[in-house]
């Protein structure tokens, strides 16, 4: 390195131009009165006696009394060690800087572990109080009919309710069909079978969810975002995929509100096959700038993956890849995709089924 980047590099360490020179100049004449100092680096006489006591106070040099003030380099070991902590301050910000860098986007979204099922309870309680399109949930019939009181609430609103009953192997089934009317759309019931989690998903959002509940290794889950959701939705929707339905209020109440997209689309495909006229609005984003959007018009097509279903509503196989719709509006065609999508033109936050005409 030359004495001039030398000097600059110095300078950068924090030293100012009158002190890099004359350290530099120091270390080459190995040891030097003031004034032989000031001439060969070039510090105004004058200045000198102020530039050696700052380099010393800063452990690059040590003076000494003759005949006149002198100077010599100290141990370079000694004399760098503020600047190689500088050097070190440094690196530890370029790592900084790099795992920052490489970090993923922060988010408000929260998923949090709790030890009780009660305050997974509680708060699905508060949740549902709270939901604006719909719930699905998979839960017993004692805990049905504890939640009773909020999912009438909730039905009353117009969110659509979808109950998935799941009895207990020494636990008789005898929920009646009244106890559904006024609390939900749609009622299921599983297999009695031990061990099956308790889990409610509301708004394509918060999702509640417990295991073991009532041992001594029962915990919770309590979830509040869209991307973590699709886990259980694909739980949930798999289970009501193979339970036996025990109660079904008329779809034809309309509007019937969706959340996400896969429960409108196995609603409205039966109907757009028997060539029923189906109108919605769509509430979103477009995929490419993000800013907010309203479709109103009329759903002509559905996109899945697989082969069309020809006897009844997509299954859940075919929808886990894609789930497109299409619709026209304002004399265009826009295809409508659920939370995350990014090949569709909308992404779409709530549909909402508004009217459907039936074919003669």
């Amino acid at each position: 390195m030359e004495t001039g980047e030398l000097v600059s590099v110095l300078k950068d360490a924090g030293l100012s131009p009158y002190q890099a020179n004359a350290y530099v100049t120091l270390l080459e004449l190995g040891a030097a009165s003031a004034s032989e100092l000031a001439t060969a680096s070039g510090v105004p006489g004058p200045r000198i006696y102020d530039v050696l006591r700052d380099l010393e106070d800063g452990g690059y040099i040590v003076t000494y009394e003759q005949d006149q003030l002198y100077a010599r380099a100290t141990d370079p070991a000694d004399a760098l060690a503020t600047i190689r902590t500088r050097i070190g301050r440094f690196e530890t910000a370029v790592e900084e800087i790099e795992s920052r860098w490489h970090q993923p986007e922060a988010h408000d979204h929260e998923i949090t572990i709790v030890r009780r099922f009660e305050t997974v309870f509680e708060q699905t309680k508060r949740d549902i109080r709270n939901a604006e399109d719909y719930v699905l949930m998979s839960i017993t019939p004692n805990q049905f009919r504890e939640l009773r009181p909020v999912l009438r609430e909730a039905h009353e609103r117009g969110v659509y309710t979808h109950v998935v009953i799941q009895p207990q192997p020494d636990e008789e089934f005898s929920i009646e069909t009244e106890e559904f009317e006024g609390v939900c759309a749609e009622a299921q019931r599983t297999v009695p079978c031990w061990g099956k989690p308790f889990a409610v998903l509301i708004d394509h959002r918060k999702v509640g969810f417990a295991l073991y509940i009532g041992s001594p290794d029962e915990y919770g889950i309590l979830v509040d975002d869209p991307l973590h959701e699709f886990v259980f939705w694909f739980y949930l929707a798999g289970l009501s995929e193979i339970a036996e339905s025990v109660y079904t209020n008329s779809r034809t109440q309309l509007p019937i509100a969706f959340g996400e997209i896969r429960g409108c689309i196995r609603m409205v495909e039966p109907l757009l096959r028997d060539d029923a006229t189906v109108i919605a609005r769509v509430d979103g984003r477009w995929t490419r700038t993000k800013r907010s959007c309203e479709l109103s018009g009329r759903l002509t097509d559905i996109q899945y993956a697989g082969q069309p279903a020809t006897d009844g509503p997509a299954s859940l196989f075919h929808l886990i890849e894609q789930a497109t719709f299409v619709i026209e509006a304002d004399q265009e065609r826009y295809t409508i995709g659920g939370h995350g999508a990014s090949l569709e033109d909308v992404e779409a936050d709530r549909i909402v089924v508004e009217d459907i005409e039936y074919s003669d």
